[in-house]
């Protein structure tokens, strides 16, 4: 055999570990992933209700407004509460409402963020204790996702792992999993919910589409406990730095 036979036969060898080494780092990375069966952007709201019945005089905001720390949301003129104000002690103070003379209590907004949805408007009765507000709570976005998985998969869900989320647009966005959450289905296999924090989960961004409410599509990156999960790693690390 001459030396340029030998050379050929090094190469095709070096070749053929070289596609068998990529094909068994593609199928582990394809094992360690799980795509989400459903997921969507939320938010972390309060509700705002009244401690006394009345009409609503004025809405101060509508829903999508942004509001900031005690912005006045509604104000509501009330019997019950020119009653209560004439009596030992009076109305308690409190962050979520301000009261003047002849009954007038204005709601106001006790964390900044958007206001989610109106459930009062001018004119309308109102009982006490009902919920008259929704407000989205600033920076809180969050996806929630769902994931159908088998048991033994579930250790290998870590908080801090990885979720790759795509939005409507295509566009592909990095978060983590902060909170886990499991329940088992009759036929044995793991429903799995978990929330997914991201730094990219902006209010508005993307032309809107991060907003409460917004399908995504979500990979959860499980821990691969194979003999290849570091080498798998180095692979996923050099694919992310060419953008593939």
């Amino acid at each position: 055999m001459t030396w340029a036979n030998r050379f050929r036969l090094f190469v095709g060898f070096i070749v053929v570990i070289g596609i068998v080494l990529g094909a068994t780092l593609i199928l582990s990375v394809r094992e360690t992933e799980v795509a989400s069966s459903t997921a969507s952007v939320k938010a972390v709201s309060y509700s705002i209700g009244s401690d006394y019945a009345g009409t609503v005089v004025a809405e101060k905001v509508k829903a999508g407004d942004t509001v900031k720390k005690g912005e006045p949301l509604l104000t509501i003129q009330s019997a019950s509460l020119a009653t209560a104000a004439l009596t030992k002690g009076g109305v308690p103070a409190s962050e979520a409402y301000t009261v003047v003379p002849g009954g007038i209590l204005t709601l106001t907004a006790t964390e900044p963020g958007v206001v989610a949805s109106i459930g009062a408007h001018v004119g309308g009765f109102v009982s006490a204790g009902s919920q008259l507000a929704t407000i989205d709570r600033a920076g809180s976005l969050y996806v929630l996702a769902q994931f159908h998985i088998d048991p033994y998969d579930f250790s290998r869900i870590q908080k801090g792992a990885r979720v790759d989320l795509v939005l409507p647009n295509q566009q592909q966005l990095t978060g983590t999993v902060s909170q886990i959450n499991v329940t088992t289905t009759t036929a044995g296999a793991a429903r799995v919910r978990v929330q997914v924090h991201s730094s990219a989960l902006v209010l508005g961004k993307d032309n809107g589409l991060i907003t409460p409410g917004t399908p995504v599509d979500a990979t959860l990156r499980l821990r691969d406990d194979g003999p290849l999960g570091g080498l798998r790693e180095l692979f996923v690390s050099l694919l992310q730095k060419v953008h593939l």
